[in-house]
């Protein structure tokens, strides 16, 4: 059966849940008075947890590091998870837990001098060298940062989607990712994160524009408002939401290890498979009746959630095993029938 891109997304627009309605939160990213205030560079080959480059300095700056957060920006979030990034931002606020949510306070000037001094120093110095003013640091003027709802989520896990028109998902496990561009989306159900960083990373998503238009920017950029919007179907049976679920934590691995010293050419290869089986999963929940059972069996028999920390495992045995099961995958099923053409409307041809 063949679905042209309109009928496509009139299917999609009827489906009743969106990712809004399984969200607790859905939020941009922060920004800044100045910029070159909060964002630091961590210099190449430093050892050091608290020497870090400013934007605008021309010299490096010494920070205590319990004020300093990842930060994502540009080629830095990849499918599924993150590339380690070269900056950082600097938060002079004081974080407490209250419940699943953070209270946060901007850390006075006077009080920020007694605790954290180089903090200090660096504003003062940044006041001082750029806006030639010599007076007392005001907190309000000098280093407040707009993004509540960012500020109140860090520190929970969430997924950032990124990248708009071509929208791509991030899982953060830590919460701790200070971004600017893109969404934070923290769901009402923890363990459907891997799922739904599937979806947004699925062909699915090419339809998002499509789909959430008229809450679109016209740079492209996805909004939360859009985001609430896009519809969300979960599996029937929990075999295939176990299968995706297993394989979005396959793929935030390999991600992870583009930033290796891998042979790129099959490591692209191999995360390139999972993602594509992927992609067949996201479908078939979508669409239904796109993959037949002796891909299934195949996947069952061999696909399953990693007992191990993939954060400390091996990586190099690891990758072995991964590109085992895929061997296993191809010799044991007709998955090379399942090709996608490279232009949305061909990508259910086989349904």
């Amino acid at each position: 059966m063949f679905l042209n891109e309109n009928r496509i997304v009139e299917k999609i627009c009827e489906l009743p849940t969106t990712l809004g309605d399984i969200s607790e939160s859905i939020f941009g990213g922060t920004s800044t008075r100045n910029s070159l205030l909060h964002r630091l560079a961590v210099p190449e080959g430093s050892d050091s947890d608290s020497l870090y480059l400013c934007e605008g300095l021309c010299k490096p700056v010494f920070l205590e590091p319990e004020l300093i957060y990842p930060y994502v920006t540009g080629i830095f979030p990849e499918k599924f998870a993150f590339n380690s990034s070269p900056y950082r931002f600097m938060l002079p606020y004081e974080f407490s837990d209250k419940g699943s949510r953070k209270e946060y306070r901007v850390i006075p000037p006077e009080e920020l001098k007694i605790r954290f001094p180089m903090a200090y120093g660096r504003i003062l110095e940044f006041k001082n060298q750029f806006d030639h003013d010599n007076s007392l640091l005001d907190s309000a003027d000098y280093y407040s940062v707009r993004g509540r709802k960012l500020l109140e989520r860090l520190g929970t896990p969430k997924i950032i989607a990124t990248e708009g028109y071509r929208v791509q998902a991030a899982y953060d496990a830590s919460g701790n990712y200070v971004f600017e561009q893109g969404c934070g989306i923290v769901l009402k159900e923890p363990e459907k994160y891997p799922y739904v960083t599937a979806v947004l990373n699925s062909q699915i998503a090419r339809l998002f524009p499509s789909v959430c238009e008229s809450e679109m920017l016209y740079s492209g950029s996805a909004t939360p408002a859009a985001m609430k919007r896009f519809p969300i179907v979960f599996p029937e049976d929990r075999l295939t939401e176990d299968l995706i679920t297993s394989i979005s934590g396959y793929l935030m691995f390999l991600n992870r290890q583009k930033n290796a010293n891998y042979a790129v050419g099959w490591l692209d290869e191999l995360t390139g498979f999972y993602e594509q089986i992927s992609n067949l999963l996201v479908l078939d929940v979508y669409f239904g009746d796109g993959i037949d059972q002796k891909l299934l069996n195949a996947l069952e028999d061999n696909i399953h959630p990693y007992a191990g920390d993939m954060e400390s495992e091996n990586s190099g045995s690891l990758l072995s095993v991964l590109y085992y099961i895929k061997q296993r995958i191809s010799d044991t099923s007709n998955f090379k029938k399942y090709v996608f053409d490279t232009e949305f409307p061909g990508i259910l041809s086989f349904l």
